[in-house]
């Protein structure tokens, strides 16, 4: 069975599963296949690890979509910027609510200590896809999951 015959109708295809198994390395298979076929392609990954910037031997780490060959984009999606981000829109919001000129000590512990959670890289990571997926740039999304 060739490549072509498995990739499906819909714009999105992820690879998952345990560690090892060539997630990454068919990630960016499937996506340099679908450009070379003439589709604008986005293979993305939020494993901090920045395998796919092995694969590409570039360094695409936080850098937003980056070409690499025509029709072909490699993102690393980085969470902790999401999550900095975050809390900033907090201090932000605190700031302008309360008319503080700087947040409070306990409050700024608040923010770390709540940033520390696994719940906000996990919800910094779901924000992020769903920014990269909604805006439509592409004819298809392959996403390179974090191992189980």
């Amino acid at each position: 069975m060739a490549l072509k015959d498995i990739i499906p109708s819909k714009p999105y295809v992820m690879f998952g599963g345990k560690g090892g198994l060539g997630k990454t390395t068919f990630s960016a298979a499937t996506a340099f296949y679908l450009a070379q076929q003439g589709h604008r392609v986005l293979v993305f990954s939020v494993d901090p690890q920045a395998s796919l910037s092995d694969i590409f031997q570039r360094d695409i780490f936080g850098k937003g979509p980056v070409e690499i060959i025509p029709n072909l984009y490699a993102q690393e999606i980085d969470a902790d910027s999401h999550i900095k981000a975050y809390q900033q829109e907090i201090r932000q919001k605190i700031l302008d609510m309360y008319g503080f000129d700087q947040v409070p000590p306990e409050i700024e512990d608040y923010i770390q200590a709540a940033s520390a959670e696994p719940a906000m890289e996990e919800s910094a990571i779901f924000d992020a896809v769903v920014d990269v997926v909604v805006r439509g740039d592409y004819d298809y999304y392959i996403y390179d999951l974090v191992h189980l």
